[in-house]
């Protein structure tokens, strides 16, 4: 069986911007995708950067056994054109591996677009119908599809950008009755609240507002130069799930808690994770039979993610992501697969979620590369992934290591593994990361 793996990119790539270092390496994990499918060969069609799949741009792993890949070149990279370039390959199956982009959270919707391409080629493909990639893309429509359909999500107001300011482009105008209703509405709802963009990337540029003069300053500063969602701010634990698999036959991942930083939001890069959440005060079967729900009114059919809060003993839906996620490693890792396997599993419709270990993921500063093989080592840590910015202007920005440990049977087993990692590194994990650890342990 042939087997296409695609991936796609919206942006320019500027060469030798970022790094990143993964261990074990791609070309290894690559390699238990090959003995897991000794039957199938894979040619993995790629528009740079690749990530998950590549260890080097400039190596194309040509040595990997039932491996080829095939480069997306600069000109040619419009749906059309890698539609049709995949076409070409005759794939008995094709499916998309679709990651996360700043500053528009939108690569599902172009991989939707080329699936469809294939699919009325006559290729089987796995895919999102572009629809629902763009429902999970823009938050208001997000809103909407959530309340239409009966399921739990914070109470809120979508602000429409060119209305919220219809007055500058017409002098006539005394006063902006759009804007009337926004902020009159606005202070309808709950306090606290949070601002957030309908288009990007996870927590990247929310806002958490006390006060409805804080929300107004926000909605009339320099910005807001978008449309924004103000939504109630929901107190409580802060979690994430996977779906996987396509119409008729769905497959719910064991649910992570998440740290949260100190607004109450999920920060990619200050996140801790850990799962699998079992305890009977969350009620995790009927979040399990509301999250299937969910999947067949979106069609989904591969790898889609959900973020939720529990509060007021009720899960609550806060964002839908129609692609890979910051979890999708470390459940992997739980439920003792490759990122590669999940994703094909997923697809194919017989991924086996029972039975998973427990697993935290949580972030270290940047680490020389003797710090990062040491780390790898421990006998525990089952995936290190470093991310580098070398064009980065603040400290903040200039990368982070990611440690996957654990496959526990017990959570006491993870804390005293975490403890260990603590005793070797005492100068390089941050207060922050191993205090967020115990925290969220204690929520389970």
């Amino acid at each position: 069986m042939h087997i296409v793996i695609y991936t796609t990119n919206s942006n320019k790539i500027e060469s030798n911007s970022m790094s990143v270092t993964c261990l074990p390496c791609c070309k290894d994990q690559l390699k238990v995708l090959t003995d897991s499918y000794s039957d199938c060969t894979f040619t993995f069609v790629i528009q740079k950067p690749g990530l998950f799949l590549l260890d080097n741009e400039n190596d194309a792993e040509s040595d990997i056994k039932n491996i080829k890949y095939v480069f997306v070149e600069a000109d040619k990279d419009s749906v059309s054109q890698i539609a049709n370039q995949i076409i070409e390959l005759k794939p008995d199956i094709a499916l998309c591996m679709t990651y996360w982009i700043a500053p528009f959270d939108w690569l599902s919707i172009k991989d939707s677009l080329i699936g469809e391409k294939l699919a009325a080629s006559g290729i089987k493909t796995f895919f999102h119908p572009s629809l629902s990639s763009l429902i999970c893309f823009d938050k208001i429509q997000t809103r909407n599809f959530l309340m239409q359909n009966g399921f739990n999500c914070a109470k809120s107001i979508p602000v429409h950008h060119e209305l919220f300011y219809a007055e500058r482009n017409h002098l006539e105008i005394k006063n902006n009755v759009y804007k009337d209703y926004i902020f009159q509405k606005i202070e309808e709802l709950r306090l606290p609240l949070v601002v957030k963009d309908t288009s990007g990337l996870s927590s990247y540029g929310m806002d958490v507002c006390k006060t409805y003069a804080e929300v107004k300053h926000v909605l009339t500063s320099k910005k807001n130069n978008s449309d924004r969602l103000v939504e109630e701010f929901l107190e409580g634990p802060s979690f994430g799930v996977e779906i996987y698999g396509s119409k008729g036959n769905y497959k719910i991942s064991p649910v992570l808690i998440n740290s949260v930083n100190q607004f109450g939001l999920t920060s990619p890069k200050q996140n801790v994770k850990l799962g699998p959440v079992t305890s009977s005060k969350y009620d995790i079967s009927n979040l399990c039979k509301e999250l299937k729900r969910l999947a067949e009114l979106l069609g989904f059919s591969g790898i889609a993610q959900v973020d939720l809060v529990y509060s007021n003993n009720k899960w609550y839906i806060i964002e839908i992501n129609s692609r890979l996620s910051g979890m999708s490693q470390t459940i992997a890792c739980s439920l003792n697969k490759t990122i590669h396997q999940l994703l094909v599993e997923a697809a194919l419709g017989n991924v086996k979620t029972d039975n998973p270990k427990y697993i935290m993921n949580m972030k270290f500063p940047l680490l020389t590369p003797e710090k990062l093989n040491k780390l790898k080592n421990l006998s525990f840590v089952h995936y290190v992934n470093q991310i580098q910015n070398h064009n980065a202007k603040q400290i903040r920005e200039l990368g982070y290591t990611e440690v996957i440990f654990g496959k526990t049977d017990s959570l006491d087993e993870i804390m005293s593994q975490l403890e260990v990692i603590k005793e070797n590194f005492p100068d390089d994990i941050e207060p922050v990361f191993y205090e967020n650890a115990k925290k969220i342990a204690l929520q389970l």
